[in-house]
């Protein structure tokens, strides 16, 4: 019998049917590669029993069912299965967290739950991608390293500039280890009642340990601020301590992953509750040229030549992935409502411009960044109808300043 099952009966002897339970795990003995599995839901199972979590023991027993399943004990996972139909009215057990929980001020939920996340065209950085799969990994072979007596937790930060990647990658990882994704949701979460805020992430905290998931804390710098931040009053110190009490038991057996933008803002402590960190950087060359690879079916790019898209990758760079997905849509749309197809150069490089200067900018603005890319001053010269002698005054550097606005769209 595994060490944390016979711990758990030790304290709680005259529990019969939570000492039936493990003594139907022995007998069970199933075996992969040598090791003992499943012993991490059993244990789940039996915490819940003794806490008369009917909810909890339902929906663990129901992941223990499809995990027999998948790997051919067909017999448990049936038995399993009946036993649950059985107890509740010959109804398979739902799929849903159900009652969601919500703020007591605004009585609005405080968390969504989407139980199939989809994170469609991942890119990732090569060490980034290692790392998101070493943490799943992780979360895959955990009965594995709780029989040896590991001491770990599934918990994960993600940090880094905004539309790198940090919602997706939480949303791919949900949806690799074929759970729901639970997400706090801040405009409800934090509350103008004093005390309240800290309540509620109490309340995520219990709603998430109710059935296996993925518990997603977005902005999570909202929460987890250095509490001798001087610009903030008292209740930031209750807030920040009811997170780190809640993280502490939650992360002894659920999966957490927090993102943000402002990592420097976190508080010392916080750090130390992540198992893993993972820095999400803007894209380099290559994440961008395999971004350039997602352009709409009905868009024709064929025309543009290898060296032209060096040009184009060029001046995407120090963009993120979510600016590089909006210039592509942005494009595209253009081209659609134009009842156009052919992707043409100038026409990019126009576009990557004025989403980096937010459609304001002059003639002479665009013209010394095209040409500054690559593009040829006669180039220049028939995109916009004007003459080779203002173009050339245009790049002459500390030249006339004359100009005139032009429409981005």
């Amino acid at each position: 019998m595994p060490y944390c099952i016979a711990k758990m009966l030790n304290k709680n002897k005259k529990c019969s049917y939570i000492l039936k339970s493990a003594q139907i795990y022995d007998k069970l003995n199933i075996t992969k590669g040598g090791h003992q599995m499943y012993y991490s839901e059993i244990s789940k199972i039996i915490e819940a029993g003794l806490n008369r979590d009917k909810e909890k023991v339902a929906n663990f027993a129901k992941l223990l069912a499809q995990k027999l399943e998948a790997d051919g004990e067909t017999r448990g996972s049936a038995r399993i299965t009946a036993i649950l139909e059985k107890k509740h009215n010959n109804q398979a057990i739902p799929d849903s967290l159900v009652p969601l929980p919500v703020d007591q001020e605004s009585r609005l939920s405080i968390v969504s739950v989407d139980y199939s996340p989809q994170s469609a065209d991942l890119i990732l950085a090569p060490a980034v991608e290692a790392k998101i799969n070493d943490f799943m990994s992780t979360i895959r072979n955990k009965s594995k390293m709780e029989e040896v007596g590991l001491d770990f937790n599934l918990s994960l930060l993600l940090y880094g500039y905004p539309g790198c990647g940090k919602t997706s990658a939480a949303k791919y990882i949900a949806s690799q280890v074929g759970l729901p994704l639970v997400v706090a949701r801040l405009d409800t979460l934090i509350s103008s009642l004093l005390g309240s805020t800290a309540k509620n992430i109490h309340k995520i905290f219990d709603f998430a340990q109710k059935q296996p998931c993925v518990l997603f804390l977005d902005e999570f710098d909202a929460i987890a601020k250095a509490r001798d931040d001087q610009h903030e009053m008292g209740e930031l110190k209750r807030v920040v301590n009811s997170l780190l009490q809640n993280m502490d038991e939650y992360c002894r057996s659920g999966i957490l992953i927090a993102a943000t933008n402002h990592h420097e803002l976190l508080d010392h402590a916080i750090w130390r509750r992540f198992q893993t960190v993972i820095e999400m950087p803007k894209p380099g060359i290559q994440e961008i040229h395999r971004a350039m690879e997602h352009w709409p079916e009905f868009i024709d790019t064929t025309q543009i030549r290898p060296t032209q898209w060096e040009k184009i990758e060029k001046c995407f760079e120090d963009l993120s992935y979510s600016d590089i997905k909006n210039i592509i849509n942005n494009m595209s749309k253009k081209l659609l409502l134009m009842n156009e197809t052919q992707l043409c150069f100038c026409d990019l490089i126009v576009e990557i411009f004025a989403f980096r200067n937010h459609g304001a900018y002059s003639e002479k603005d665009i013209v010394e960044y095209m040409v500054d890319f690559g593009v040829t001053k006669k180039a220049v010269q028939q995109y916009f109808g004007i003459s080779r002698r203002k173009v050339d005054a245009y790049t002459e550097k500390g030249d006339i300043n004359e100009s005139r606005k032009i429409s981005s769209n």
